[in-house]
Parts: structure tokens; sequence; C-alpha cells
């Protein structure tokens, strides 16, 4: 494989290998049987791959949704902030991933404080949480570094009767 008279480089072709391997049974597959029925099924080997396999990015996008909601997050009402960057910001973050990490602590940051000056708190009084996901591609493969966040709708006191969660002051009817 090669682009422009250069090969690619091993961990790029070895994706497009295990993809060109992923699901079909000649390559691996295990045999599952219903304890009731004996009815068998042949279920063929996925790549496991964090690239551009639809099939395996599909189900790792599965298993990451139902970990948030089922262990993760607590049932609140969620506002997702979507930050996407210029094209040089994208190339460094590409380049140098610990300083997209800075950026995120950043970001999270002023988010996080425009959320609870929204509630009428201050930080030392209040705080918030959030999930952030950070995607890498756009749809057409190209290089689109941007962060997905899910916050929680509202922000967490402490009072001395225990947490209490606000929400009104910054929820969905009001003017952000």
């Amino acid at each position: 494989m090669a682009m422009q008279g250069k090969p690619l480089p091993l961990h790029v072709q070895q994706e497009f290998a295990d993809y060109f391997k992923c699901g079909r049974l000649e390559y691996g597959f295990l045999r599952v049987q219903c304890s009731e029925c004996h009815h068998e099924h042949l279920v063929a080997f996925s790549c496991k791959r964090r690239g551009f396999c639809p099939s395996c990015g599909a189900l790792r996008m599965a298993e990451s949704a139902a970990l948030l909601v089922d262990e993760v997050i607590p049932e609140q009402p969620i506002r997702q902030w979507v930050l996407s960057f210029p094209f040089q910001l994208r190339l460094l973050f590409a380049s140098r991933p610990q300083l997209m990490g800075r950026v995120l602590g950043i970001v999270y940051r002023v988010i996080s404080s425009h959320l609870i000056q929204k509630a009428g708190f201050t930080r030392k009084t209040a705080q918030t949480g959030a999930v952030t996901l950070i995607q890498r591609f756009g749809s057409a493969l190209n290089l689109n570094v941007h962060f997905h966040m899910l916050f929680l709708d509202g922000v967490d006191t402490e009072t001395k009767h225990g947490r209490t969660r606000s929400s009104a002051p910054i929820g969905r009817n009001s003017r952000n």
C-alpha cells in the first residue's frame, strides 16, 4: 500500500488488513448454541480496531453510550456543547495530543464557571459535572478534532443537610 510513492506506516497497513478480515468466518469464529433449543449459530470474530471499521466503531459507540447511561451520568437533564477548532489547531492537536488535553481542561473550567455563575453560585460553593468525547475525524475521514461535551444541566451545592441539585436558573427555558 502506498500513497504518493511512499509506503503507509505499518500501523495503518495493519488497520486495513484487520478491517478486511473483520466479520468473515474464514478468519475465525465462535460457535454459540441455545441452551434450550440447541440451535447453533456461528459468530465471526471482529477486528476490534479503533480506526474506520464501521461495525466495530458502532459497537464501541453503543458500549460507551450504555456505560455512560447506566453507570456514569445521573438521571438529570444534560446539555451538549460541541467545540470545533480552526484547521491550524487541529493539526497541532493531532501532532501534540497533550496540548489538546490542556485545552480541554481550560474549556471545561470556562463552561463550568459559566454554568455555576448562571445558577447564582461561585466555584467555591457549587460544582457541575461533564463527560467529554473527543472526535478526531469528520465523516469523510478528514482531520477534524472537536469536543462533544455532555454537561449536567445544573449545579450541585453542599448544604448542612447534604448535596442538592439546582437546575432552574440554567435550564432549557433560560436565556443563555
